[in-house]
Protein backbone atom coordinates (compact mmCIF):
# COMPACT_ATOMS: atom_id res chain seq x y z
CA UNK A 1 0.00 0.00 0.00
CA UNK A 2 1.38 3.39 -1.10
CA UNK A 3 2.20 5.69 1.96
CA UNK A 4 2.67 9.49 1.91
CA UNK A 5 4.23 11.34 4.98
CA UNK A 6 3.25 14.38 5.75
CA UNK A 7 5.88 16.11 7.50
CA UNK A 8 3.94 17.65 10.60
CA UNK A 9 7.45 19.83 12.16
CA UNK A 10 7.32 22.20 8.71
CA UNK A 11 3.56 22.83 9.31
CA UNK A 12 3.23 26.18 11.19
CA UNK A 13 -0.41 27.25 9.16
CA UNK A 14 -3.28 26.13 7.04
CA UNK A 15 -1.33 26.75 4.38
CA UNK A 16 2.14 25.27 5.42
CA UNK A 17 -0.60 22.13 5.76
CA UNK A 18 -1.31 22.05 2.19
CA UNK A 19 2.22 22.95 0.75
CA UNK A 20 3.11 19.51 3.14
CA UNK A 21 0.59 17.37 1.43
CA UNK A 22 1.43 18.54 -2.11
CA UNK A 23 5.20 17.59 -1.56
CA UNK A 24 4.22 14.42 0.04
CA UNK A 25 1.72 13.41 -2.63
CA UNK A 26 3.57 15.23 -5.48
CA UNK A 27 7.26 16.00 -4.55
CA UNK A 28 8.96 18.95 -3.82
CA UNK A 29 7.39 22.05 -4.93
CA UNK A 30 4.22 19.82 -6.19
CA UNK A 31 1.12 21.80 -6.23
CA UNK A 32 -1.55 20.27 -4.27
CA UNK A 33 -4.54 22.82 -4.03
CA UNK A 34 -5.17 25.21 -0.79
CA UNK A 35 -7.89 24.34 0.93
CA UNK A 36 -10.26 21.28 2.55
CA UNK A 37 -12.14 20.84 -1.07
CA UNK A 38 -8.78 20.15 -2.82
CA UNK A 39 -7.58 17.62 -0.31
CA UNK A 40 -10.97 15.98 -0.35
CA UNK A 41 -10.19 15.63 -4.29
CA UNK A 42 -6.98 14.05 -3.81
CA UNK A 43 -8.35 11.54 -1.51
CA UNK A 44 -10.56 10.25 -3.87
CA UNK A 45 -7.72 9.54 -6.27
CA UNK A 46 -6.04 10.65 -10.16
CA UNK A 47 -4.56 14.08 -8.60
CA UNK A 48 -1.21 12.31 -7.24
CA UNK A 49 -2.67 9.32 -5.69
CA UNK A 50 -3.89 6.23 -6.71
CA UNK A 51 -7.75 6.15 -8.45
CA UNK A 52 -7.61 2.56 -6.74
CA UNK A 53 -7.67 3.81 -3.29
CA UNK A 54 -4.74 2.01 -2.27
CA UNK A 55 -2.83 4.71 -0.12
CA UNK A 56 -2.50 6.16 3.60
CA UNK A 57 -1.18 9.21 4.91
CA UNK A 58 0.81 9.54 7.71
CA UNK A 59 1.67 12.86 9.57
CA UNK A 60 4.59 13.19 11.84
CA UNK A 61 4.36 15.75 14.75
CA UNK A 62 0.66 15.93 14.59
CA UNK A 63 0.46 17.38 18.23
CA UNK A 64 2.56 20.59 16.85
CA UNK A 65 -0.04 20.53 13.65
CA UNK A 66 -2.94 20.02 15.54
CA UNK A 67 -1.84 23.42 17.93
CA UNK A 68 -0.72 25.33 14.21
CA UNK A 69 -4.27 24.92 12.57
CA UNK A 70 -6.72 25.59 15.54
CA UNK A 71 -9.38 23.23 16.47
CA UNK A 72 -11.73 24.14 13.91
CA UNK A 73 -9.05 23.43 11.31
CA UNK A 74 -7.77 20.55 12.87
CA UNK A 75 -11.44 18.68 13.25
CA UNK A 76 -12.16 19.47 9.46
CA UNK A 77 -8.49 17.89 8.57
CA UNK A 78 -10.08 14.91 10.30
CA UNK A 79 -13.22 14.87 9.41
CA UNK A 80 -12.12 15.28 5.09
CA UNK A 81 -10.14 11.77 6.20
CA UNK A 82 -12.67 9.90 7.72
CA UNK A 83 -15.32 11.09 4.74
CA UNK A 84 -13.37 10.40 1.86
CA UNK A 85 -12.17 6.73 3.72
CA UNK A 86 -8.24 7.24 3.57
CA UNK A 87 -6.59 6.68 6.41
CA UNK A 88 -4.60 8.83 8.55
CA UNK A 89 -2.47 7.64 11.08
CA UNK A 90 -1.05 9.98 13.63
CA UNK A 91 2.89 9.89 14.45
CA UNK A 92 4.58 11.63 17.37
Amino acid sequence: MKTYRIDGAAVGSKADLFTEIGRAVNGDGGYFGSNFDALADCLRGGFGTPENGKFRFVLTDYKHVKTALGQEDWSTLLTVFTSESVDLWLAA
